[in-house]
Parts: structure tokens; sequence; C-alpha cells
């Protein structure tokens, strides 16, 4: 990449400086009259799509005790996910990042430092809404390679697609395409390490490294293949540090200007800056998107950075036409991990925020206590804070509804 290119891109990531301009592709279609008639006919509506990402997906032994069922030995997370599934059911493409194995019973089940959740939370996320796990992060090689395969299995027998690891080489040079509305979108996924523990020299390939060419020739891999959007996934960044390292920012900027139009962190655990980057800023001439890193989605990790996090959706446009995708804007729902007793246990629950404080302001939320309300409104006031924007395509989305009514959402509208 030209150097002078670079920094300008580097400097517009690091410090969230984004220009002024219109979205790439956002043109009004030339309009076209019926032989005769004399009238002008309106051009064809524009559809939209939208991608959903989520951060960490995490099982401490706090939310495996809490989803065992000691009536029968099961356990069953969905109640975790009760609030959220119908926001994630209204996207057309929802994307998080599993970090844990799921390696089955007989490996034993287990939190940190070496995770092992219960393989109904593939289920469970299905249920939820889930399309895409990424499995590229530094606890994939936890439970070692049989771990790493029996996560894939798993994956595979509830119907979730996934990138990020692989069970064979063939696997792991594989692309992961997905056609949605008949735009071919790309997830790549990578990870910076794996706590010291490496594959065995004869599966190498298992685990994604983030090696900066690796990656380049991937994305280019994609664009052969016919990808019309690339959604490159990157486990990376410093734990709990709240904004992203010049090496974060490199590597972010070298992807934009290989052709990557999403850029989705994971790994840092808590919110880190998010940027808009105009047309003419990033490579290809299109507007793009970075978020540095979303944070947890669930965990038991303690305080308030690490409990309050976003849910993404992005929008793209769809020129009717040529069929071209394009940036259309990106907006974000905050949310909170709810650690609570119920019925004499501990639960975990991921709530949106301003749904929940709805709630609890017209009487409709008579299990949350006046403690957990002052936790949402300071999670609010966290994450607003922290992505406030005057940004026009990057923005809050509005959720002032009560819990009970969220699932006649239905699809999110443009």
């Amino acid at each position: 990449m030209n150097k002078h290119r670079r920094w300008l891109v580097l400097v517009s990531l690091a410090f969230c400086l984004a220009g002024c301009g219109r979205a790439a592709g956002t043109a009004s279609v030339p309009s076209t009259a019926p032989a005769g008639t004399g009238l002008a006919a309106l051009p064809p509506p524009h559809e939209m799509l939208v991608i959903t990402a989520t951060g960490d997906i995490m099982m401490h032994n706090t939310q495996i005790r809490a989803g065992y069922s000691p009536a029968d030995g099961s356990y069953d997370f969905s109640g975790c996910f009760e609030y959220v599934s119908p926001l994630l059911h209204a996207s057309d493409l929802v994307i998080g990042n599993l970090e844990t194995p799921l390696a089955g019973k007989k490996a034993g089940y287990s939190g940190f430092p070496r995770f092992n959740a219960p393989e109904s939370l593939a289920k469970n996320l299905k249920q939820a809404g889930f399309h895409v796990l990424t499995t590229a992060n530094n606890h994939c090689l936890d439970k070692g390679y049989s771990g790493l395969a029996s996560t894939l299995d798993f994956l595979d027998r509830e119907g979730l697609l996934h990138t990020g690891t692989a069970r064979s080489r063939e696997e792991s040079d594989r692309i992961l395409i997905v056609d949605i509305k008949g735009i071919k979108i790309a997830v790549l996924a990578y990870t910076f390490g794996t706590n010291g523990l490496l594959p065995d020299n004869n599966r190498l390939f298992s685990v994604n490294y983030l090696r900066e060419e690796r990656v380049i020739t991937d994305i280019a891999r994609a664009k052969n293949e016919g990808a019309q959007l690339i959604v490159a996934c990157l486990h990376y960044g410093v734990e709990y540090h709240p904004r992203p390292t010049a090496g974060q920012a490199n590597l972010a900027a070298a992807f934009l200007e290989a052709g990557a139009d999403v850029i989705i962190g994971h790994h840092p655990h808590v919110l880190q800056p998010t940027v808009v980057i105009r047309s003419g800023e990033s490579g290809g001439g299109k507007t793009k998107f970075v978020a540095y890193s979303l944070g947890n989605f669930i965990s038991d990790q303690r305080g308030l950075d690490r409990e309050s996090s976003i849910i993404l959706n992005l929008y793209f446009g769809i020129d009717p036409l040529s069929r071209t995708p394009y940036f259309n804007k990106a907006t974000y729902i905050p949310i909170k991990t709810r650690r609570f007793w119920h019925e004499g246990s501990l639960s975990f629950q991921v709530v949106p925020v301003e749904a929940a404080l709805t709630s609890i302001k017209t009487n409709r939320a008579p299990g949350f206590t006046r403690q957990e309300a002052a936790a949402l409104e300071e999670a609010w006031t966290y994450v607003t804070a922290r992505l406030d924007t005057n940004d026009p395509l990057w923005s809050l989305q509005p959720l002032a509804v009560p819990l009970q009514e969220l699932p006649l959402l239905g699809k999110w509208a443009p």
C-alpha cells in the first residue's frame, strides 16, 4: 500500500475522523420511460440487506452451572437470549464470535482458563438467530485439536455456518461465502494466537492465524470467487483496553485497502471505537466500516465495561439494476449481560438496555430490582457516551418498546 494513503486511512481509523461525502452507490437510478407513453417510469426500488454482528460469546463456570437442569442432567441456555433473539431474527445475516470450544461432555465442561461449554449451546445460539459463528480465537485450542473438531461437528449438527478453524486442509482452504438476497457475502476469521497452545505440525491448517499476507490473499480469493461483500473478523488487540492499538489500526487499513468492506474486531472484551470510512478514503472507492472491538455479547466477566456492549446492524443497499451492494448506514443497540437470582438460582440474560428500561418505567418488568435498573442506566450512559457521533451514517438504533413487544418488530426497516 502507498505509505501516504495508508497513513491517511490509519489516522481516520485511530481517531475516528470521518470525512464528508455521500455513501457509495446512493446515486439515484435514471428513470426510463415506456415507449409511446410520454411518462417517466419510476426506477425499481432499492432492496436492503442487514448484517448483524455481536461480540464474544463466552461461557464461564458460573454460566455453565446456571444452565444445568438437575432433573435430567441436561443444559439449556435459551433463557440467556430470550430478549435479544427477536433482534437477531430481524436481521438477514447474524455473525458472532464463539469463544469456547464445544468439546463434548467427555472432555469435561469448564470455564476459564480452558473453556469447554456444553454442546447444547450450539442449539441455543441457532434458536437465538445466529447464522455464522467465527471460531478463530485464543481459546479455540483449549481442548486440543479434538475439541476444535468436535466444536465444528456440533455446529454442523445444528446448521450453523462457521469459519476460522478447520478439520482438514480442504476445509481450511474453503472461503465461507453466504448468498443473501442474491448477494454473495464472504466471512473471514483470524486470531492473533492461541494462548501458547499450538496445533500439531501435521495440523497447522486447523487455525487461521492472523498474518497480513494470508488475509490479503484470502480477500483476493474471495473476490475471485464472486464475493460482493467481504467481512473480515479479527481476533486481536489488547484485553480490556478501550482504544485500538496502532497494530490494530494498521491491519484494518491494510485489509480495507485489499478489498474488505467490513472489519469486525473481537478479543479486548470491551467496546472500542467504530468508524465509517467514506468512499475515496478506502480501497475500491467504497464506503466501509470498522468496529475495532464489539466487547462481550455474554460472559460472567465483571465490571461495567465488560458487561455492556452492543448489537451492531450494518445496512447495505442493493442497486436494482446492477445488483451491486453498497454501504447505506450502521446502527447500534446497547445491551448488557444481566446477572441475577431467579427462584434461588443464579441466572444470566442478555438484555437490550433501552427496552429493559422502558419495561421498568412502565411497570412491565417486575423481575428487575432497583439496583438492576440503576445498572442499566449506567450501561446506557457508558455505551452511548463511548459511541456518540454526529456521523449521519452511524447512529443509535431506537428501541423504546417494552421487552415483551420485541417479537413484534419483524425485519429491520431501512
